[in-house]
């Protein structure tokens, strides 16, 4: 894949360059606990194949369970991120999964290793996620 170094005035793009592009346009941001972008990751470009009509294909039984159990775990951590106990927990257990991945984290792909989360956010909807659909 090619890469592209932006200048002023183009920084950076974001979606669609037309409506009948097929090819989207992202570039990701890290924030910290302020709202803060922190950093930014590589510009992405993607193309969907195959996108879905919802209306005419909805989730159903396993798959619907798995939509409805995220949806649970974002509410969930969005909660979390609110109470100031709760979400001191959180860190204390995501800042120990940095050293040590937790027993049940799920195999990361890329290393065949546990994975660890660097974004606290990540980790805690991500735990909730895996509770829930034990």
């Amino acid at each position: 894949m090619a890469e592209i170094q932006f200048i002023n005035p183009v920084v950076t793009i974001k979606g669609k360059l037309n409506k009948q592009d097929k090819t989207i346009l992202r570039r990701k941001r890290v924030f910290d606990a302020q709202g803060r972008v922190i950093g930014e990751l590589a510009q992405e470009a993607y193309v969907v194949h195959n996108p879905r009509d919802w209306k005419k294909n909805p989730p159903k039984g396993a798959e619907k369970q798995r939509i409805d159990n995220w949806t649970t775990a974002c509410q969930q951590a969005s909660a979390i991120r609110k109470d100031p106990e709760q979400l001191a927990q959180w860190k204390q257990r995501w800042t120990a999964q940095l050293q040590h991945p937790e027993a049940d984290a799920p195999i990361d792909k890329n290393t065949g290793k546990p994975k660890i989360y660097i974004h606290l956010d990540s980790f805690i909807r991500a735990t909730i996620f895996r509770e829930l659909q034990k």
